[in-house]
């Protein structure tokens, strides 16, 4: 089994980086090989809804048009068996980069019946380094990404710096499940 690992946090030594030493350690124990992809580090342009009524290329060939890392990075997530999304929680919603990626592959996959991940397993993470609030919210955003990728939900799980430790055991629980594809919870 291959899992890739796509995180959205500028902040190398901050809480979304240590939830995904959580997972990542996880799957290296149970011999998983995984890739950590942070797009903080790839130039990805944020969606021009070009075309014919916002829809260019996007809709029928499943790449988009602009020339940046976006189209590789797509290709290459293709590759793996399951996906773990974990991001900060910046203004009750995921990062900006994440946003950015994400709204760009919905566009790209949403009607592509021969998609690598359709019905492959997600395992959802949000990290609020402060009070939670917004926590639901970008988990919610995770679904409905989930939902136009045609993945299954293993687990949601927020996190933030007060309930860290406590949460460990959820994101382990959560990666096991999502090497296991069971106890699907999305709706």
């Amino acid at each position: 089994m291959r899992v890739v690992i796509v995180s959205s946090s500028p902040n190398e030594g901050g809480l979304t980086n240590s939830c995904v030493q959580v997972c990542r350690d996880t799957l290296e124990k149970s011999n998983v090989q995984v890739e950590w992809i942070v797009l903080n580090h790839y130039h990805i342009q944020k969606c021009e809804a070009c075309g014919k009524r916002g829809w260019g290329m996007c809709l029928e060939e499943h790449k988009c048009k602009m020339d940046d890392d976006f189209n590789n990075l797509k290709e290459k997530i293709a590759e793996f068996d399951a996906m773990i999304v974990v991001s900060p929680v910046y203004f009750y919603e995921m990062s900006e980069s994440a946003k950015t990626f994400f709204d760009r592959l919905k566009r790209c996959e949403s009607f592509d019946e021969n998609w690598k991940l359709k019905g492959k397993n997600m395992l959802c993470i949000a990290c609020a380094g402060g009070s939670g609030d917004g926590t639901e919210n970008t988990l919610n955003s995770m679904k409905i990404l989930a939902k136009f990728l045609h993945m299954e939900v293993v687990k949601q799980v927020g996190v933030t710096k007060l309930n860290f430790e406590a949460m460990k055991s959820e994101m382990v629980e959560g990666t096991k499940k999502l090497m296991l594809g069971e106890n699907h919870e999305r709706s």
